[in-house]
């Protein structure tokens, strides 16, 4: 009798996708892998295949590479196979802005002049919805109802238009 070795036969991995998501300030990609392929197994052979998955940062965008974490092989055959070098490594999906809504922007009080232009001050604004850290800030115009002295008067806001630092991930 003699001894030899049988070398795992190495597959070629693909048709692993990633979930779209909503900006959550993390790079986390969820995988599935449930409806991978694999070239090269022999029939009634039985593989799974497990990784993780990461955005390229944690920005909203679409069409963003989400790149895998190393492939592991699993099933009953996973011994009997190894994962090739030409498996798949990327996928795209993308991350979609989180909404916001404003609230605490007030209009200055001011001297009757004739013109419903109101004064706004948004430094108060609060934004539900953002996440801790992250930077907002909103700006508007407003008019009043009409430019005649009265008190508890209503100003209309214009469009409100984000800014801040992180405004690229928020959308109203």
């Amino acid at each position: 009798t003699a001894t030899a070795d049988i070398t795992a036969k190495p597959v070629t991995v693909s048709g692993i996708t990633a979930a779209n998501k909503t900006y959550d300030t993390t790079n986390t990609a969820t995988v599935d892998t449930s409806v991978a392929t694999f070239d090269g197994i022999f029939g009634g052979d039985t593989l799974t295949v497990s990784t993780t998955g990461t955005f390229a940062n944690e920005n909203a965008g679409t069409g963003k590479t989400v790149t895998f974490g190393t492939l592991v092989l699993g099933g009953a055959s996973a011994g009997n196979y190894s994962v090739k070098g030409d498996s798949q490594t990327t996928t795209t999906a993308n991350i979609s802005k989180e909404t916001v809504t404003v609230s605490g922007i007030v209009a200055a009080d001011k001297t009757y002049d004739g013109e419903t232009d109101a004064t706004i001050d948004p430094s108060g604004a609060i934004f539900a919805g953002k996440y801790a850290g992250d930077t907002l800030t909103v700006s508007t115009t407003g008019t009043f109802a009409d430019a005649d002295a009265g008190i508890g008067k209503t100003d209309t806001f214009g469009t409100l238009v984000l800014g801040g630092a992180d405004v690229a991930n928020y959308v109203l």
